[in-house]
């Protein structure tokens, strides 16, 4: 009989999955910049969130306006040298690199949010880092600054992850979701202008689709981490590697080896274990 789960771990299983959509269609708009697709993915993600702020009629600038920015720009970062990294690597590798993210959330949020995973759990949610690893293998084909790029994206995530922790009980998630194109925007204009490609008209519905996707995600996620811990939910990143895993193959025909399932199997049995040991 499988085990209840909570309504948290829901949430960030569901954003997973919608996360690998967006994963898939950034790689197969390659030939379009990263900053530019992170540009409209934002538009339609600020046009979504607005209209649901305003709906509710919440407060845009409040006195939690600092840690609302700092989540906001984290988010921008992570996102512009996460989407880069798809473009130039093996989607798979991409994601498995940027999924160290949950080893970088789980200890920031001990001097960020104060919180401690339990000791059994720290051997598992280390298991998950190593199938990681093992999905990535030794691929001659990341470059070391592509894969710094990566390692950085993943510490930026960690951080707004923690960010929206500290934003628990204090701000409404759609605000907290609103931050983030909010902060985005002027982010991408500079470094979008001298890189522009134009999309045709099935480019443009498919970026903007990628945004609606983004918008769900992004919704599941906040809910995600604003009911469980991030000892609790931050490991579940690892599943989406799998789902690049796949992807990849399957979608962009990239090889597959027996690390990468080795990875896969360890990845299913980490998670699973430290979901047990949480409780």
């Amino acid at each position: 009989m499988f085990p209840q789960i909570s309504q948290g771990v829901k949430h960030i299983l569901i954003a997973g999955l919608f996360f690998s959509i967006i994963n898939a269609a950034v790689k197969y708009y390659s030939h379009i910049p990263a900053i530019e697709i992170v540009f409209f993915r934002s538009i339609v993600t600020f046009i979504l969130s607005l209209f649901m702020v305003k709906r509710l009629k919440l407060k845009i600038f409040n006195e939690h306006f600092k840690l609302l920015f700092l989540r906001g720009i984290c988010g921008a970062i992570a996102l512009s040298l996460y989407f880069y990294t798809i473009q130039v690597i093996p989607l798979a590798t991409a994601v498995t690199i940027l999924y160290l993210a949950p080893i970088f959330t789980v200890i920031l949020a001990i001097p960020m949010v104060g919180e401690w995973p339990k000791k059994k759990q720290w051997p598992y949610i280390l298991l998950g880092f190593v199938g990681a690893a093992l999905m990535k293998g030794t691929d001659l084909r990341v470059s070391f600054s592509h894969f710094f790029m990566g390692l950085v994206a993943a510490m930026f995530a960690g951080l707004a992850y923690n960010f929206i922790r500290l934003l628990k009980g204090k701000a409404h998630h759609h605000l907290i979701i609103l931050f983030f194109p909010l902060v985005t925007l002027p982010f991408c204009i500079p470094l979008m202008i001298p890189v522009w490609v134009t999309p045709n008209l099935y480019e443009f519905i498919g970026l903007i689709s990628l945004g609606i996707c983004t918008q769900i995600a992004q919704v599941h996620m906040t809910k995600a981490y604003l009911l469980e811990s991030a000892a609790n939910i931050s490991h579940f990143n690892y599943l989406t590697s799998a789902y690049a895993l796949l992807t990849g193959v399957f979608f962009f025909g990239e090889a597959i080896n027996t690390l990468s399932i080795l990875g896969l199997i360890i990845i299913v049995f980490g998670v699973t274990m430290s979901t047990k040991l949480s409780r």
